[in-house]
């Protein structure tokens, strides 16, 4: 009797250490399968020089499968939205407005003269103006509502000035280590307390012009008061594109324009940043008062509140948080995601800074399991080139937060590859197509993605791969990595 149970344990442990063997076996020729993936591609000479660090996690088990280099800090250049636009959902919330409000101050008599100001308080809008989402006003319909606002409160003189107080956020409104020759360009026009008309103007060029001629300024959109414009744009080649830059930060009303512009048949337009948008919105609702004959002494703006009695005459309200984070991120838009910063940190901390909001950030995602001693942030939006994560930082913190929230809460607001945004040319003609999420990041020898594979089998990974100082064209980097996330896909 003790012979047969003696030969049945025998019998069991053999059969445990064999299908034991059999699951490790398996679980390791699935992680190794994924490695082979990533180490084959960057085995290339596209990478030979270049510094790269790459994660991918399995959500469900929250462990890497493959890796190159995780914990190696690079520039991540615009992927690093991503932290602080879902940051900004978790801490402010989706349905979160912005706010701007009109008020006017002092007495009104019942001869409609007004011995006070008409005040705009600043709520950080980024989209104020910009007819960027349904039912927003564009900028000339919202200069057209303020004044048809100001006429119904029985006011048809102004003994006072137009005040913009832009003082939610600090008198700073760039990251201090955005460089030179970005801070004339619209992508850099910071966040302010007052924002209007994404903060941007247009300069038109007539580019009827031989190579090498030196094109005219034919207008400048919106006008910007006491804006003096360098013109130092040729003429190149057509197809050679949009080379030109403008130099010149905020306050700085002085820009030297300077590149190239492509040969063409008619009007070539470039985006320049307003180097004072609360003046520059001042001057247009004065303007836009003077034409309805409702005249006013003055236009400033204010950086700390104002401090006088007042009385609100309209508020303005954005579109939810969701709709401009998803936007931000389908668009790489710099001004929506610095604004949401300044907020993170007005909301924690109580006052709108850059900093703040990257403190906030910083100590945020630790409550996914990222380690933030992995994440130098200069910004919220990218553009510094001084900001460092690893990619295991960034995968780790998209595999909590989607665990912490669901992932079909999270990838709603990330473009999906092939099909929207900075990644719609990518895995076009995959099976992948539909199944990957991604914020995409690039600048000069940078190029990042992160985001989300939902593999062939199901299985959902959080992906971040972050390539810094490559020699090579961007495209080659890019059909590199395109091709490595189809076959991840394939095999997972």
């Amino acid at each position: 009797m003790c012979y047969f149970y003696i030969m049945r344990l025998q019998v069991f442990v053999y059969f445990y250490i064999v299908c034991s063997s059999l699951n490790y076996s398996f679980g390791q020729k699935d992680k190794s399968t994924l490695q082979s993936i990533v180490d084959k591609q960057l085995s290339y000479s596209e990478f030979e020089h270049a510094n790269v660090s790459l994660s991918l996690i399995d959500i469900e088990s929250n462990k890497l499968i493959a890796s190159h280099r995780p914990k190696k800090v690079l520039v991540p250049a615009s992927s690093l939205k991503l932290i602080t636009t879902l940051t900004g959902i978790q801490v402010l919330g989706a349905d979160y407005t912005f706010q701007t409000e009109l008020y006017y101050s002092g007495i009104l008599g019942d001869d409609g003269v007004l011995e006070g100001d008409i005040i705009i308080k600043g709520g950080g809008d980024p989209t104020l103006g910009s007819s960027a989402f349904d039912g927003d006003l564009s900028f000339k319909a919202l200069l057209i509502s303020i004044v048809n606002a100001i006429k119904n409160s029985g006011i048809n003189c102004i003994h006072g000035n137009i005040v913009v107080d832009e003082s939610i956020y600090d008198s700073y409104p760039i990251a201090p280590s955005w460089q030179w020759n970005d801070l004339g360009n619209y992508y850099a026009s910071g966040a302010w307390g007052v924002n209007v008309n994404e903060n941007q103007y247009f300069i038109h060029f007539s580019d009827r012009h031989t190579i090498g001629h030196r094109p005219r300024i034919s207008s400048v959109f919106p006008k910007v008061p006491d804006l003096q414009l360098s013109n130092e744009i040729t003429i190149d080649s057509a197809g050679t594109g949009d080379q030109a830059y403008i130099f010149g930060g905020p306050y700085n009303n002085y820009k030297r324009v300077v590149g190239t512009i492509p040969q063409g048949k008619g009007r070539f337009t470039i985006k320049g940043s307003l180097p004072d948008p609360p003046k520059f919105f001042a001057y247009h609702i004065k303007k836009a008062l003077d034409i309805e004959n409702i005249q006013c002494s003055d236009i400033s703006s204010i950086f700390l509140p104002y401090k006088k009695k007042k009385y609100k005459i309209k508020e303005y309200n954005s579109a939810p948080l969701r709709d401009i984070v998803t936007k931000a991120n389908e668009e790489s838009n710099n001004l929506y995601t610095e604004s949401i910063l300044k907020m993170i940190g007005l909301t924690k901390r109580g006052q709108g800074s850059g900093q703040n909001g990257i403190n906030i950030v910083k100590k945020h995602i630790k409550k996914y399991g990222a380690n933030p001693k992995y994440l130098i942030l200069h910004d919220g939006s990218g553009l510094s080139a001084r900001n460092n994560i690893s990619s295991y930082t960034m995968a780790t913190f998209l595999s909590g937060i989607s665990r912490a929230s669901s992932i079909d809460s999270i990838i709603q607001y990330i473009p999906q590859a092939g099909i929207n945004g900075t990644v719609r040319g990518m895995l076009r003609s995959s099976q992948a197509k539909g199944h990957v999420w991604l914020k995409s990041g690039s600048m000069e020898s940078i190029q990042s993605y992160s985001g989300y594979i939902q593999g062939k089998s199901g299985k959902w990974m959080s992906y971040c791969v972050i390539v810094n100082g490559f020699s090579g064209k961007s495209s080659d980097i890019r059909s590199r990595l395109d091709k490595m996330i189809r076959d991840i896909y394939i095999s997972s």
